[in-house]
């Protein structure tokens, strides 16, 4: 019976949403779910990015081994926004594991997959960048749209600074069930794992509408902006109920998030701070003459970032990341290696003093190195140091001009705590009275399947969610035969992609 595992992702997640609406009847598929499988709330990695939680999810690794940080590379030695996907893991995915063990894979849209790579079944990926090369057979895109089971890539249906992309967000949730119905049907596979992204999105720009709390609530906002957020649910509750009528019963079936939600408050221009404590300085530049090897968050307003003058700054938005300007390293750095701790904590006291001005306290409950924050042989290519704010209502952006502290740029952000169901034959029913990390939940699904669990994997199976665990661990490698080459995709172009950072701007990542 096809397939054996089938997992449904729900970007950005959440029992906090979820729950609630059980409560009031309007998630019927996922109240089944939790009632028949275990489940639980999962802590994600920090910061919660759709980036490195995907690919820990994936690989049952921390960041600091898998080497996925944000969705670009933190430690570009030119500054410029290189991104980064499947080609730049650190370490193996679940999916390489069960091809060795002659399964065959049916994976779409999991952020961080693209390009495809040589693995048995097909790959409909998440390209950061403006591409055809989605895909694996790369005729299966022609074949779906002549079925009436069109997929458009994730980049092309994201949120484009339009309140009105609830309704194509709606629209885009049928969309990708009409291509997950076919797929199930004409391409059965061992494994499928799909991933909805537009609960991500809704929550990011529509949470005030509907939290009386927010502090830019809209009381009389228009009603489809008022239950975006309960309505995007609602479509992707039957969007699951709709795929678990064509997955046999006897299968292992998992829903989980990379992250959870909550509301979005303030913001903090670290850039600006780091300015008027002397660790970074800016020029006067022409825009449209500036410096066009960096990335354009590196210049705002006539400003650009003299490196000659910054010994720390923020590499990527999102990350919660500062790297130390150094030597040898970074095209202009001019911190020397043996200056490189006492910048850092010079940095970290700084930060840790900031106060938020709200509520009169520390902004950030920890500042740490990044061998701390992650551990790991990759973690050369994390940021040098990681903000923890004291609270995940905090944005921290790279503005250079403007004002230290603002509204955040979306009113729905990203929460450290996640969710995750797990329902088979051999899982015990009920809610874990524990969070479990987004790392155990392969090698908790594997053991559930039987099939082995590699030594490789940092997660750890939850024995206390299986009625029986016979399998061990094991780093035997069956040979396989890939069915295909992977494309090799242009780099440079990608980064150079005016679309990519459109989206990615009005989305408010950048």
């Amino acid at each position: 019976m096809r397939p054996k595992l089938f997992i449904f992702g729900i970007d950005g997640g959440s029992f906090d949403i979820i729950e609630p609406l059980i409560a009031e009847n309007l998630l019927p598929n996922l109240a089944a779910l939790l009632t028949r499988g275990a489940s639980a709330k999962m802590d994600c990695t920090w910061p919660p990015h759709t980036g490195p939680g995907w690919t820990s999810l994936v690989t049952a690794c921390h960041p600091g081994r898998h080497a996925i940080y944000q969705f670009f590379d933190m430690q570009e030695k030119d500054y410029k926004a290189r991104l980064v996907g499947s080609n730049d893991y650190g370490c193996s995915t679940v999916w390489e594991w069960l091809a060795r063990e002659g399964w065959t894979l049916g994976l779409i849209n999991i952020p961080m997959s693209h390009p495809p790579q040589p693995l048995p079944g097909y790959q409909i990926t998440w390209p950061l960048s403006n591409t055809l090369r989605y895909c694996s057979p790369p005729a299966l895109l022609g074949e779906m749209a002549g079925h009436g089971a069109h997929f458009q890539s994730d980049l092309a249906t994201m949120y484009r600074g339009e309140l009105g992309y609830i309704h194509e967000a709606l629209e885009n949730v049928e969309a990708r069930l009409r291509s997950l119905k076919y797929l199930l049907a004409q391409h059965p596979t061992d494994a499928v794992m799909i991933v909805f992204t537009e609960v991500d999105r809704v929550c990011h720009h529509y949470w005030h509408f509907s939290d009386p709390h927010h502090p830019r609530f809209i009381p009389d906002a228009e009603e489809a902006y008022r239950s975006a957020i309960r309505n995007i649910y609602q479509a992707v509750d039957s969007a699951l109920g709709e795929a678990l009528r064509l997955i046999p019963e006897e299968s292992t079936v998992v829903v989980v998030s990379d992250h959870g939600f909550g509301p979005g408050y303030e913001s903090f221009a670290v850039h600006r701070y780091l300015e008027e404590a002397g660790l970074m300085a800016t020029r006067a530049c022409d825009e449209s003459s500036g410096d066009k090897q960096v990335a354009d968050w590196f210049i705002e307003n006539g400003r650009e970032i003299d490196w000659e003058r910054t010994r720390v700054y923020m590499p990527v938005p999102g990350g919660f990341g500062l790297n130390v300007n150094l030597h040898g390293r970074q095209r202009q750095g001019i911190v020397d290696e043996q200056e490189r701790m006492s910048v850092l904590l010079e940095a970290s006291e700084l930060l840790r003093a900031v106060k938020s001005p709200s509520t009169g306290e520390a902004a950030f409950a920890r500042v740490l190195l990044r061998e701390e924050a992650y551990p790991g042989p990759m973690c050369h290519l994390a940021p040098d140091l990681l903000l923890v704010p004291r609270d995940e209502s905090l944005m921290v952006v790279p503005s250079l001009t403007g004002e230290t502290w603002g509204l955040s740029p979306q009113t729905g952000l990203h929460r450290y705590e996640g969710m995750w169901i797990q329902a088979s034959q051999r899982t015990r029913p009920g809610r874990l009275a524990h969070n479990i990390h987004m790392t155990d939940v392969v090698p908790t699904l594997l053991a559930d399947l039987n099939v082995s669990i590699p030594e490789f994997m940092q997660g750890r199976l939850r024995h206390e969610v299986l009625s029986q665990v016979t399998i061990g661990q094991s780093n035997h490698l069956s040979p396989f035969t890939p069915t295909m080459q992977p494309e090799s995709v242009d780099l440079t172009e990608a980064e150079e992609d005016e679309l990519t950072f459109k989206r990615l701007r009005e989305m408010g990542y950048l």
